[in-house]
């Protein structure tokens, strides 16, 4: 008896080929890269990770613990991040800087790949495309937040474009949501667009995030107990463990607020009423563009609400701009035509590219001594940010009216 077996489609080992071949190639270029920009001595959030991950493997307290070298860095974040990095802890430090950097490289290419919309990438070849996508990531290094994030070794890129890839796939997508829950139990800035998804009523996408941020607290409480209940009942509301507030680093209304005022009595109720009046706002035209199925858009703006209203908007968090970027773009085109956007598009990314944030005094509480010229690039994040949101809602007007009943989830 003789066993024929179907022909394999030769497409799809050829792909996967293509693909391993791509992150093979992106490491070798992030490890030459990196020894160019002398980022092997550096990286000190991607070190604060690893401690982490360390301190997990030893048995040792992990909010006791401070990084070695004179910086003392505690580690911040919830549990299951340091259980996340167990892996980076357990190899060399070169093989960790190299997969961590090229994770995040990668996901710059993920952001423009999925904010770009469909007719975009139509005017392609499957080659051009790839070009074009290289082009762009590595562009991307120029702008202040993305190369902070490299050269910090942060998590933000890798955050954003989970949060990103997950909530712009349809309704009916196997466990979507569950990943933003995820990002949360990583880091808990991305808490605010749960907001996002209730407005919207994706009451199963709300449902799934909500237990995949249970998960991660459950495999902490699992793995190390007495260190998740210590983070989630008191280092939760330890803001001294983060930083200095007026650092210009700081691009929130908090640190803004603070380099006017610093410890002023005012500073504290004026931040909050300010973040709780503009999450509102947020909330509104988030919701606008989503329901004019602009879900690039709609998650882009409510990035900009958890930037603003954050007490800690690190000029690294800002790495939303890719997606912000492309959104606004889209809206002055649709409203004012091409060379408007494309103006408008040179303008967003270039101020970013300048990185006049670091152009004026800082540190050691220098921020607090600005004159009112020093306060407009020392805050420059801050502005160029309103003025996307400001645009955003004009051009807002514009959008189509769909019904809302369209775009609503059943549990």
């Amino acid at each position: 008896m003789t066993v024929t077996t179907p022909p394999s489609s030769p497409t799809r080992p050829a792909g996967r080929r293509s693909i391993v071949i791509g992150v093979l190639a992106c490491a070798a270029l992030v490890a030459v890269g990196a020894w160019i920009a002398h980022l092997y001595g550096g990286m000190i959030d991607l070190r604060v990770y690893r401690m982490g991950g360390s301190v997990l493997l030893h048995g040792d307290s992990l909010y006791d613990a401070k990084l070695p070298g004179g910086s003392n860095l505690p580690f911040t974040y919830p549990p299951f991040a340091a259980i996340a990095m167990v892996p980076l802890a357990a190899v060399p430090w070169g093989v960790a800087l190299v997969a961590w950097t090229t994770i995040s490289v990668l996901c710059i290419t993920a952001l423009w790949r999925a904010s770009l919309t469909k007719t975009f990438w139509s005017f392609f070849t499957q080659r051009k495309r790839t070009a074009v996508l290289i082009a762009l990531t590595a562009l991307s290094l120029l702008l202040e937040p993305v190369w902070q994030t490299i050269q910090f070794g942060q998590i933000n890129l890798l955050l954003t474009a989970m949060i990103l890839l997950d909530l712009v796939r349809p309704n009916n997508a196997r466990l979507r949501g569950f990943w933003l829950g995820v990002t949360i139990g990583v880091k808990l800035t991305p808490l605010p667009f749960l907001a996002l998804l209730i407005v919207t009523k994706q009451w199963r996408a709300l449902r799934n995030a909500v237990l995949g941020l249970l998960a991660t607290m459950a495999i902490g409480f699992a793995i190390v107990p007495h260190q998740s209940w210590r983070y989630w009942t008191d280092v939760i509301l330890d803001a001294n463990r983060v930083g200095g507030i007026a650092y210009t680093g700081n691009q929130s209304f908090n640190g803004f607020l603070h380099r006017i005022g610093n410890d002023a009595g005012w500073v504290q109720p004026t931040w909050f009423v300010i973040s709780v009046v503009f999450g509102l706002l947020v909330l509104w035209l988030a919701r606008r563009y989503w329901l004019a199925d602009e879900r690039v858009t709609a998650i882009s703006v409510m990035a900009l609400a958890v930037l603003y209203a954050s007490p800690i908007s690190w000029s690294h968090h800002w790495v939303w701009i890719i997606p912000l970027g492309v959104s606004l773009i889209r809206g002055v085109n649709r409203v004012w035509g091409l060379n408007p956007a494309v103006v408008t598009g040179v303008l967003f990314y270039g101020l970013f590219v300048l990185r006049s944030i670091w152009w004026v005094p800082y540190r050691d509480d220098r921020e607090l001594s600005w004159t009112f010229w020093q306060s407009i690039p020392g805050n420059s994040h801050l502005i160029v940010g309103m003025i996307a949101f400001i645009l955003l809602a004009v051009t807002s007007r514009s959008l189509p009216k769909p019904s809302a009943p369209a775009t609503s989830e059943s549990a």
